[in-house]
């Protein structure tokens, strides 16, 4: 079932501050707050167990291979975010603003995204299940080769969605604006709208060498 905020707020203990800024590789963080910070070190590796990040500058912390469950982030921002190969179970994020979002090859189980302004989400090769997008705007959103099942964009502004050999089960597109769709054989699986058909109807016509006149 997909996860929203209300439902991870009641689903949260009680949370400590957290000690200061600085982030370890490989490190543990278990029911704690980070609120205002610009948040510095290294995150690669690292488990965030029912934390909340608030009002956060996450710029150079990398979050390779991290693993974040039961986690509420709020409004965090950075140039460029890297989650590469990470694992995130039951996690919203409400706001923010990254210029990148690069998750290639990353783990989304019962994930939210909820009012998020980013220019590039790579997700390539990523599995999500109950993933929900959510008045997003996207300047591109590459899900190449990505495995999705219960996948659900609502409100949502994309310029560019990439599809190219992904893989969909159960994939709901009808509420996205979508100006320009890459990769129209991975749509199988996927449900559109009869006005998103209208609309990518010349651009599929060309990627299937379809000649119309």
């Amino acid at each position: 079932m997909p996860i929203d905020a209300d439902d991870l707020q009641a689903l949260l203990p009680e949370l400590d501050d957290a000690p200061g800024p600085e982030l370890t590789g490989g490190g543990t963080a278990d029911g704690l707050r980070y609120t205002g910070l610009e948040l510095t070190g290294d995150a690669t590796g690292a488990r965030f167990l029912e934390c909340a990040l608030a009002d956060c500058d996450v710029a150079g912390v990398v979050f390779d291979r991290a693993r974040l469950a039961s986690c509420l982030l709020t409004d965090l921002r950075s140039p460029d975010w890297s989650l590469v190969g990470a694992t995130l179970l039951d996690v919203v994020a409400s706001g923010g603003r990254f210029g990148a979002l690069t998750a290639h090859g990353a783990q989304l189980t019962r994930v939210a995204l909820d009012g998020v302004k980013v220019d590039f989400v790579n997700l390539r090769g990523a599995t999500a299940v109950d993933l929900t997008l959510t008045g997003c705007t996207i300047g591109e959103l590459d899900l190449s080769g990505a495995d999705l099942r219960d996948v659900r964009l609502a409100g949502c502004t994309i310029g560019s969605l990439v599809l190219a050999g992904t893989r969909n089960r159960g994939v709901d597109l009808r509420g996205a604006e979508v100006e320009q769709l890459d990769g129209v054989t991975g749509l199988r699986g996927c449900t559109i709208s009869g006005a998103q058909l209208a609309g990518w109807s010349a651009g599929m016509a060309a990627e299937l060498g379809i000649r119309v006149g």
